[in-house]
């Protein structure tokens, strides 16, 4: 058990992670992650937080700049003895590093892998997750049709899809999907690929039509709020903001840009919203205005997809969100990602507390 009087010990350890096959979506090609972990150590006690930069702009461009903030924060760790997030708030500029920090202090007061004590780590309960098709799917299109009838077969009836500027390729693979499976629901992500309202609202009202689309995430670049506000207003299907909430961090701001906005919904990635801290005030904000939101991964290991997983469970039952799907599906990616308790089944993501984490390369 975790004592508060006790010397803890401080390790950082890198690691890439390699993606078993090219993925991509509208800006970006991924093949490998370089993610960090914090690891805190104290008698039997333990305590990991990952710390994954690959979504977050004003870290790619600067890495080296990354990695010396986080030997600084543990250095902060060591001289002000505490494990409360808030203590080391004005030290960060990095919401990855913020994340990694709360699943660090958190997993060391409950004992890594459990964050939070709740019926998911327990076994008893899943958080409902949608599948994924990447873009580079649609470059043949048997196969795209294929990758999403495999989801269909493994039980997921809620799939995201991503999509660029070759509209009508991926809309008449939706639409055969219509056909064959019209009880299936589709998230289009469009990762800000339309370059002007005229673009996105004949796309956003033809996908309407299909009958088949659930929203549209980001149908414009982020930071033109006067231009997303109107798409928002006259577009059939519902948008979700994504990558217009990167690095709002400052409560004000986030007020000021749901009321000019206005979505629909809103999807929190904590690695670049702020952490747990940083996103549960979105939630709060959303809920005031009546604007729907779900919790995504930002492409993170084994180990911060728990920690999302777990976390995302205790924000559907804290704010009554229970029937909404969530983008956590992303741990199967990796080559040589961790080994884990959790499972995906039948559309939703399991933690099955009588399987063991295999982490000993991280801990020597």
């Amino acid at each position: 058990m975790y004592n508060r009087n006790q010397k803890i010990h401080f390790f950082l350890k890198k690691r890439i992670f390699f993606f078993r096959k090219k993925v991509s979506n509208s800006n970006t090609i991924f093949k490998k992650n370089i993610i960090w972990f914090i690891i805190l150590r104290q008698n039997d006690n333990l305590g990991i937080g990952e710390c994954n930069p690959i979504l977050d702009q004003y870290a790619l461009k600067n890495l080296k700049k990354f990695e010396i903030e986080l030997k600084n924060i543990l250095e902060k760790i060591i001289s002000l003895k505490k494990i409360e997030t808030y203590c080391y708030y004005k030290y960060i500029s990095y919401s990855s590093i913020l994340f990694g920090l709360e699943q660090s202090f958190l997993s060391l007061k409950n004992q890594f892998p459990v964050l939070y004590h709740s019926k998911f780590t327990h076994g008893k309960e899943g958080v409902p997750v949608n599948g994924i098709i990447w873009l580079n799917s649609f470059n043949n299109k048997k196969h795209a049709i294929k990758e999403i009838e495999d989801q269909i077969i493994k039980g997921f009836s809620f799939i995201k899809i991503k999509i660029n500027m070759n509209f009508f390729n991926q809309y008449s693979i939706i639409e055969e999907i219509k056909k064959k499976y019209p009880f299936i629901k589709i998230r289009v992500d469009a990762n800000g690929c339309f370059k002007n309202i005229k673009e996105a609202l004949y796309c956003l009202n033809k996908f309407y039509d299909l009958n088949i689309i659930d929203l549209m995430e980001q149908p414009i670049s982020s930071g033109n709020w006067k231009e997303m506000s109107e798409i928002c207003k006259k577009s059939k299907l519902p948008i979700a903001l994504d990558e217009e909430l990167e690095n709002v961090n400052i409560l004000k701001e986030k007020r000021k840009l749901l009321d000019v906005i206005r979505p629909q919904y809103i999807i929190l990635k904590p690695s670049v919203n702020g952490g747990f801290y940083g996103s549960e005030e979105w939630i709060i904000e959303a809920m005031k205005r009546r604007i729907k939101w779900c919790i995504s991964s930002s492409l993170e290991s084994n180990i911060g997809i728990n920690a999302i997983a777990q976390w995302t469970f205790i924000m559907q039952k804290k704010y009554n969100n229970q029937n909404y799907t969530h983008g956590l599906n992303t741990g199967i990616l990796y080559v040589n990602n961790w080994i884990s308790p959790l499972e995906i089944k039948k559309g939703s993501i399991w933690y099955n507390p009588f399987l063991k984490w295999k982490i000993k390369m991280l801990l020597k």
